[in-house]
Parts: C-alpha cells; structure tokens; sequence
C-alpha cells in the first residue's frame, strides 16, 4: 500500500512539474508577441454600420492581442485630425481611420507615416506617401445596384432615390458616381439624391422628403445599411410604397431583405470587415510585406425572385465586370463571425 502510494505521489510530481513547464512556455509565447496599440477614428460611433465595424475589430483585438483606441469625430475634419495627431504623440504602433475627408486628412496621414506608424485607411483611398488602404468596389458595386433597378424598371418611367452619406467621404462619392453613372443608362428614370449624413435619423427625414416631393418615386436605393433602416422608416412614416435596396450585407438587412421589403444588397458584411482590417494591422506590424491597397471581396444578394430576374437577364456581368451572386443563407454565413474568423485566419493571405 506504501508502495502504491509513493508511485502515485510520483506521479502527481511529474505532472505538476509538466504543468508548470507548459504554464511557462505559453507565458513565454505571450510575452514574445507583442500587444499591439491601435488609434482607432471613426467618422462616427452611433451608425449602425459603424457599430458592427467596432464589435468586428474588437473581437480581432482579442483574437491577435491588440489594444484599440477609439475616437469618434462625429463627421468633423478639424476634429479628425486633432486625434490623428493625439494618436502620433501617444505613440501608438498603428492608427485605423475611416475619413470623413479623403483630401483634407493627406498631411496628417504623412505626418504619422513619417513618425513610423502604420496607417490605414478604411473604405475611402487617401494618396497619401505611405500608408495603406482597406478598400472595396464600391463605384462597381453601385453600378451594378443601379444597372439592376434600372433594368427592373425599364418600362415604366419616374424617379429613383438615392441617399448617400456625406462629401468629401470617398465611399460615399464612389458609390454614388456609380449609381448616377449606370442610371444614366436609363433616360426613362430621373434621379433624385439626399444627403443621409451617415445617420438613421437624418435618412429617415431624407425619405420622407423623397416620398413626399416626388409623387412618381418609384425606388430607393441607400448606400449603407445603418441608414437604409432609417430611410426605410421614413418611407412607411410618409405612406410609401417604393421599393428598397441598399449595401453592406448585414444581417438586419438580410432581414428586411428576407421579409421582402428590400430588393437587394451588396454584402460587404462590417462585422467582417472591421475584423479584417485589424487582422492586416497585426500582420503589418508583424513586418509582413503585402499592398498598399488591400481589396475586400464582396458579393450581390437578393430573395429567389430577383437572383432569377438578374439571371434571365443577364446581369451577372455589368460593366465588364463579373459579379457573383449570392441567396440570403449563404450571405449569412459569409458575415458571421464563425465564418469570418475562419476567412482572415493564420491561412489568409493579403493582397500582395
């Protein structure tokens, strides 16, 4: 019995000297990779979609041990630029920015690019010297949204609405350049545009206004989903009845999309890609050599009844662009967090 006791307690040793071998070689490991600080200015904080591009980047913070700082600068240049440089006397390693004004930010970005931190640029390029740019085909993207609506209604004639969300934003101005350039295609179809200001309110205002100007709208289309939510309230609040497309993919859209109450949508997916751009900071910083414009893929969603008219049509090409398409199932796996992780994983390679 003493025996046995003694090989037991023997045992009970060992793993425990195991264990603390284990325990320190994974505190090594940690202590080897070096948390991250992010700066992280974002035109806003209360936009749905922005919301969903903050929980994707935390939740790639925790994944790739980064630490983000997060600045709102409620759509104001001036202000925008007072935190990028808050950012540069901090010190941070890297600073993620989605700029309000794509020409008005050039001389801080270069001013941060020249105190060696890495700059990124979200959605909207700036030419800036060094910096690097998370970007997406929005131009194409919208072209192709407006090409289908018009094709939709090409048989009837009246206005189309489109709401977009502020000037000197370049998502903005691509999306819309695209939307009015494939419109123009259609002589039978005028259109109108408001300024949504990237704000669920003031788009919802903005379509009541639509609704309420212009007896003959026929279609809505909202470049972002945050404010298409509003957009669509103003529409109902005015006693319309037009139809509704809007970009992003997310999954409130996929919704509203599934319910029949949107046409069709652009899945980006913001969760998705505030996950991947924190995923590109680490790599930058892990001196990984890749792009300076790294491309997102999106995707065109839609219910049965649209993905059949876009394909009798021949849609699935616009512009000398192949686009591909997508149901609302598959949409919503290609945002989910499940998905996503598995997308920008260690396998993942930026654009090169």
């Amino acid at each position: 019995m003493k025996k046995c006791l003694s090989m037991i307690m023997v045992i009970v040793m060992a793993v425990s000297l195991m264990v603390g071998c284990g325990t320190k070689n994974e505190d090594k490991e940690n202590e080897d990779e070096k948390k991250m600080v992010i700066g992280m200015s974002c035109i806003n904080l209360s936009d749905a979609g922005l919301i969903l591009i903050k929980n994707g980047a935390d939740k790639a913070a925790a994944d790739y041990n980064c630490e983000l700082v997060w600045k709102a600068c409620e759509g104001n240049l001036d202000t925008q630029i007072d935190q990028i440089r808050g950012f540069i006397q901090q010190g941070v390693d890297a600073i993620w920015m989605d700029s309000c004004d794509v020409a008005g930010v050039v001389d801080v970005v270069n001013e941060a690019t020249d105190a060696g931190i890495i700059v990124m640029t979200a959605g909207s390029k700036v030419e800036g010297n060094a910096n690097y740019n998370l970007v997406y085909p929005d131009y194409d993207d919208a072209y192709f949204a407006a090409t289908v609506i018009g094709e939709l209604y090409q048989d009837q004639s009246g206005s189309i609405g489109l709401i977009v969300g502020n000037a000197g934003n370049l998502v903005s101005e691509n999306r819309q350049q695209g939307f009015t350039d494939a419109i123009k295609n259609y002589p039978n179809l005028k259109l109108v545009t408001g300024m949504g200001m990237w704000d669920a309110n003031t788009s919802m205002t903005v379509a009541e206004d639509m609704i309420r100007s212009s007896s003959d709208l026929l279609h809505v289309h909202v470049i972002a989903d945050g404010m298409s939510y509003g957009a669509y309230e103003g529409i109902k609040n005015a006693g319309g009845s037009v139809t509704i497309s809007s970009n992003d993919g997310d999954t409130d859209a996929l919704m509203h999309l599934e319910n029949g109450e949107y046409l069709l949508d652009n899945v980006v997916g913001n969760e998705r890609l505030g996950y991947w751009g924190i995923v590109i900071a680490r790599r930058l910083f892990d001196s990984e050599t890749m792009a300076r414009d790294q491309y997102l893929p999106t995707y065109k969603v839609m219910g049965d009844e649209m993905l059949k008219f876009v394909k009798d049509n021949n849609l699935t090409e616009v512009n000398e662009t192949a686009y591909e398409l997508i149901t609302i199932d598959e949409a919503r796996k290609i945002v989910s967090a499940e998905a996503y992780t598995v997308e920008f994983n260690e396998s993942f390679v930026p654009t090169k």
